[in-house]
C-alpha cells in the first residue's frame, strides 16, 4: 500500500468535522483516494465505529447486511433495521455512498438526524447521489469536501515517499501529467515504469506505455458514459485541446458539464482537454473522426491560432497537416481536404516530425495536447 501523502489538509478537515459532532461527505473522482482518506481520517475518531459500503440500489439494506441479519418480512423495514442494529455507532463510515440502496440511505439519514451518529462518507463526483444522503449536506447537518487531483508538488512528494528517496523534478512532472494527478493511475504508472537512481534521485527516462491494467481502467471509465457523454469525450480526444466554444457547439452542453463534474474533462479556458493522456489515448482509439467537412472544420482551430501557439516551430500549414494526421487520416485524405498533393503532405509531415522530435502519427496527438 502506498504511503498516505498529499491529503493531509483534507484528512484534518474530515477529522475536524467529526469532532464537531456532525460529519462530512468526501466527493472525488475515481482513483482520487476517497477510500484511503476515509480510513485515515476516521481512525482518530472517538467512540464506537461501524463501516459499511454501498452495494447498489437493488438490494434493500445491502450496505448494512452484515450488521442487520435477515429480516422476517417486516411491515416497517426502516423500523426493523433500527431495532436490529441496536446501539447506534458513534461514527459511521460509508464508502461509496452513491451506491447505497434507498433503504440503507434512509437508515444512514435516521442515524445522523435522530441518533446523533457522526458520518464520514465517500461519494463519487458527477454521479447521482441518494436523496437522503445529499439532503444531509443541503440541510447543513454534514460538511462537504471535494478532492482535487494532486498537484505536481504533491505528486512528487507521494512518489518520494513511496520510493524512499527524492524524485527528479522532470520525472515527477512527467508522471503527474501522465496520471493527471490521479492517485490510482499514478500508482499503476509508477509500478510499470523503470526507475533508476541517478545522483541520489529517482528518474524515469523511458516512454509512456499503455499497460493492459491502465487500458482496462480507462476502458472501464469510458464504459460508464452515456451516448452524449461518449460523443463529447470523443470530440475532445480527437481535437485535443479543443476550443471550448467549439466543443459546446458540437456536443451536448449538459453532457460536457457532467464530464467536468466527474473530472474527465478539464477546462483550461479558452480550451478543454481530457484529464490525462491515458484516457485520451483510449478515447481516441474508440472515437470516430468527424469526417464531414462542416464538423471537421469546426473542430480544427483556425490555422493562425495554432501558428501563434507553436510560434517558431511549425508553420500554419504544418499545424493543419499535423492536426489531421493526429486523427489517423491518410496522406491522401489530408491532401484532398487541404487541396494538396500526397507528396506535399508527406513533405510537411517529415518536417513536422523533425521539428517536434516525434516518429509517427501516434506521437502527434499527445504532443499537440500538451504543447
Amino acid at each position: 500500500m502506498w504511503p498516505f501523502t498529499g491529503r493531509a489538509a483534507e484528512r484534518d478537515l474530515v477529522r475536524s468535522a467529526l469532532r464537531a459532532g456532525g460529519g462530512i461527505l468526501i466527493f472525488g473522482a475515481a482513483g482520487s483516494g476517497r477510500t484511503r482518506l476515509l480510513a485515515e481520517s476516521a481512525a482518530g475518531a472517538h467512540g464506537s465505529r461501524a463501516r459499511v459500503r454501498g452495494a447498489g440500489a437493488d438490494v434493500p439494506f445491502g450496505a448494512f447486511a452484515r450488521l442487520l441479519g435477515n429480516p422476517a418480512c417486516p411491515v416497517n423495514p426502516l423500523g426493523w433495521a433500527i431495532r436490529a442494529l441496536g446501539e447506534a455507532p458513534a461514527v459511521l463510515e460509508v464508502d461509496d455512498a452513491h451506491l447505497l440502496d434507498p433503504h440503507s440511505a434512509a437508515l444512514v439519514r435516521h442515524l445522523v438526524t435522530e441518533r446523533g451518529t457522526r458520518l464520514a462518507a465517500t461519494v463519487r463526483s458527477g454521479v447521482p447521489v441518494p436523496e437522503p444522503i445529499l439532503a444531509l449536506w443541503r440541510e447543513g447537518l454534514v460538511d462537504r469536501v471535494d478532492l482535487a487531483p494532486l498537484n505536481p508538488r504533491e505528486t512528487g512528494l507521494l512518489l518520494a515517499a513511496a520510493l524512499g528517496g527524492p524524485v527528479e523534478v522532470g520525472t515527477a512532472r512527467r508522471l503527474h501529467h501522465a496520471s493527471g494527478g490521479n492517485i490510482r493511475l499514478l500508482g499503476e504508472l509508477a509500478g510499470g515504469v523503470t526507475m533508476t537512481r541517478i545522483h541520489g534521485q529517482w528518474q524515469w527516462q523511458g516512454e509512456l506505455t499503455l499497460t493492459p491494467r491502465l487500458r482496462h481502467l480507462a476502458e472501464a471509465e469510458l464504459a460508464e458514459l452515456d451516448p452524449a457523454e461518449s460523443e463529447a469525450v470523443g470530440l475532445v480526444a480527437l481535437g485535443e485541446p479543443v476550443d471550448l466554444e467549439v466543443l459546446l457547439e458540437l456536443a451536448d452542453r449538459e453532457a460536457v458539464a457532467r464530464l467536468e463534474r466527474r473530472g474527465l474533462i478539464v477546462r483550461t479556458p479558452p480550451r478543454a482537454r481530457l484529464a490525462n493522456p491515458i484516457l485520451a489515448g483510449v478515447a481516441r482509439e474508440r472515437a470516430t473522426a468527424p469526417r464531414t467537412p462542416d464538423r471537421l472544420a469546426r473542430l480544427v482551430a483556425a490555422p493562425e491560432t495554432r501558428a501563434e501557439r507553436w510560434s517558431g516551430e511549425l508553420s500554419a500549414r504544418e499545424i493543419e497537416v499535423a492536426r489531421l494526421a493526429s486523427w489517423n487520416l491518410t496522406n491522401r485524405e489530408i491532401a484532398d481536404w487541404l487541396v494538396l498533393s500526397p507528396r506535399t503532405v508527406a513533405n510537411h509531415l517529415c518536417r513536422v516530425y523533425t521539428k517536434l522530435g516525434v516518429h509517427d502519427r501516434g506521437d502527434l496527438a499527445p504532443f499537440l495536447a500538451t504543447a
